[in-house]
């Protein structure tokens, strides 16, 4: 076999190199991320170009299916399936050649060609047999359909079939080029491993080398300290000798000052008893006095403190009281104004009676000073009429009446209803500022309302407090306003 007929062996990955440098990492790096992209890129053309062929082809099969008596709502699902069915086998053999181990069956060459060829026959069916008659050798053909009718199902096997080989090539650079990143990180991460055992290795150097200083430094140590003892020990045994021999003679000299001071002895013991004694009782009398004294200082302070808590607890009394003597003269003053409007509302009321009841009688007189007519021609005519007239100004006169009763039967004009509810309000306000029970029987007496209006007054202060800008602060300067008002009226009355 010549070597241009010799059939040379197929060739692999290349093997992972047994050294990388940074260099090749980050070179592998970008040629990974380029291969991925090409990768992507074969995938994206394949299911485009299968979609084109999906739609390019279903018109034709359609038509071809519908001139064999199928209906069109059943005809147009031959050509999806078939070409779906295709465009699987080649998605799926390429992803699983990236594998690079992956070689395809007999069943999934079959499912590929019988899918690609129905699709492609029944595409150029017509153009194959014009005449609709099948012949083992097409007569007649037409060239120019069965050309364009085979571009887009022919594309899409060899560009699977092309998509294979490049899926299996990229596997296999990704694999090399990430072979290459792991020798790299291996060699780092070894290299590191080595770094990491050499500093434990001089770390336990070190420690050894430091225990063998101390205890060679203990070892010192121990040696001077019983040099040391030693030393001491013959001090200790020449100290006591010393202080024998001193011993002796300091008992010999005891003994003879003794002797001498024996007489004196009974007299500078009862001295010495004497002092004590004195001393003791001078402490005795000095503790006691400082207990006397502090007792003293604790009681004053226990009646200052007693003394503070009363004068506050009465300031609040005072108060509490002041505050309640003005609540009270304002509750009395704004019920004294409302009896004002009352008896103002009131006369007004019956002014308004008065005069209503002047003009009936006034119209009624004018009626009965008309002329009569003749009595003996319109006797009863007259009569009729002075009677009409009569009832007429009776019922005129009712009307006046009931007119002038119902404007003064009780009602209020709005603007004194509403000054009323407020001043009701502000009142409770004022007492639950004051933290002080707010009196509404006496306020449901002084308006003459009930004790549903008082509750509504109540709710609608907590209400006016709580969400209200302004009205607690109207509230207490009005308060503040009242006592300065009285505090000045009480210097004028002290003044005069």
């Amino acid at each position: 076999m010549s070597r241009l007929t010799e059939r040379r062996p197929k060739a692999g990955p290349p093997g992972p190199p047994p050294h990388a440098t940074r260099q090749d990492r980050d070179l592998a790096r970008e040629a990974i991320s380029k291969l991925k992209k090409v990768g992507d890129l074969v995938t994206q053309s394949l299911l485009t170009i299968g979609g084109g062929a999906l739609i390019f082809t279903c018109v034709n099969v359609t038509r071809f299916a519908m001139t064999h008596e199928i209906p069109w709502y059943v005809a147009w699902m031959l050509d999806p399936l078939a070409s779906l069915a295709l465009i699987t086998v080649l998605y799926v053999d390429g992803v699983l050649a990236e594998q690079g181990d992956y070689k395809p069956s007999t069943w999934p060459f079959l499912l590929r060609w019988t899918a690609g060829l129905s699709t492609w026959v029944m595409n150029c069916w017509t153009s194959l047999y014009p005449n609709g008659h099948f012949y083992l050798v097409p007569q007649n053909p037409d060239a120019g359909g069965i050309l364009l009718h085979s571009v887009a199902p022919v594309l899409l096997i060899l560009l699977s079939e092309a998509a294979s080989g490049y899926r299996k090539y990229v596997a296999g650079r990704l694999a090399h080029h990430q072979a290459v990143i792991d020798v790299y990180e291996g060699r780092l991460l070894a290299e590191k491993e080595r770094e990491a055992t050499a500093r434990r290795e001089r770390e336990k150097e070190e420690r050894e080398a430091q225990n063998a200083r101390e205890r060679e430094a203990l070892e010192r140590e121990r040696e001077r300290e019983e040099r040391e003892i030693a030393k001491a020990e013959r001090e200790a045994k020449i100290e006591a000798e010393r202080e024998e021999r001193e011993h002796a003679a300091r008992l010999e000299r005891e003994r003879r000052a003794a002797e001498i001071e024996l007489a004196d002895r009974a007299s500078r013991a009862e001295i010495e008893r004497a002092r004590e004694a004195d001393r003791l009782e001078r402490e005795r009398e000095e503790r006691e006095a400082l207990r006397t004294k502090r007792e003293a200082e604790l009681e004053a302070e226990r009646l200052r403190v007693q003394a503070a808590l009363e004068q506050e607890k009465r300031d609040r009394e005072a108060a509490r009281q002041a505050e309640i003597i003005r609540a009270e003269a304002e509750a009395k003053a704004v019920q004294e104004k409302a009896a004002a409007e009352a008896r103002a509302l009131e006369e007004a009321e019956k002014l308004k009676r008065q005069q209503a009841l002047e003009r009936a009688a006034k119209r009624d007189q004018q009626r009965r000073a008309l002329p009569s007519t003749n009595a003996s021609e319109n006797g009863g005519r007259r009569t009729s009429i002075s009677a009409g007239r009569t009832s007429e100004s009776a019922s005129q006169t009712g009307t006046a009446l009931v007119a002038v009763a119902s404007e003064s039967e009780g009602r209020v004009p709005r603007e004194v209803r509403e000054k009323q509810r407020d001043e009701a309000e502000r009142y409770v306000a004022k007492c639950l500022l004051d933290g002080v029970t707010p009196d509404l029987e006496g306020l449901a007496n002084h308006y003459g309302k009930g004790e549903t209006w008082t509750g509504d007054r109540v709710r609608t202060a907590r209400r006016r407090l709580a969400e209200e800008d302004g009205f607690e602060d109207s509230v207490i300067a009005a308060a503040l306003e009242a006592f300065a008002t009285d505090d000045t009226d009480i210097d004028a009355h002290s003044a005069a």
